[in-house]
């Protein structure tokens, strides 16, 4: 009995971690702005890792292989929002064109400030 209770949450968690995947391929490849593009991609590595290596975790056991498993994602948790983080940056700092496609609020926001301090 317990087998098939381990396999149902097996198959759930590979189940929801291929739904997240597909929905988030089709926001990167359909959204039209890259940082809209950039976080699905974002959402895709995080979330999808965590649903499928929880299954393999749930499928093999607790023993020191899903001690790995869980290290796994513990370091892509912690090197992918830098990651992302830098290429947004790097988007921001480089597109000329960036109101067109956001508000930019954030920066105004600044250059008020600026003038505040400056009086």
């Amino acid at each position: 009995m317990i087998e098939w209770i381990r396999f149902g949450l097996t198959a759930l968690l590979f189940g929801a971690g291929l739904i997240v995947l597909f929905i988030s391929l089709f926001g990167t490849f359909r959204l039209k702005y890259s940082l809209n593009r950039m976080h699905s991609a974002a959402m895709c590595d995080t979330l999808v890792l965590l649903l499928c290596i929880g299954a393999c975790v749930i499928a093999s056991g607790f023993h020191v292989v899903s001690v790995k498993f869980l290290l796994i994602v513990f370091i892509i948790w912690c090197t992918s929002p830098v990651t992302s983080h830098v290429f947004v940056k790097a988007k921001y700092l480089t597109d000329e064109n960036l109101s067109e496609h956001c508000d930019i609020s954030f920066e105004k926001k600044m250059d008020e400030e600026k003038k505040e301090e400056a009086e």
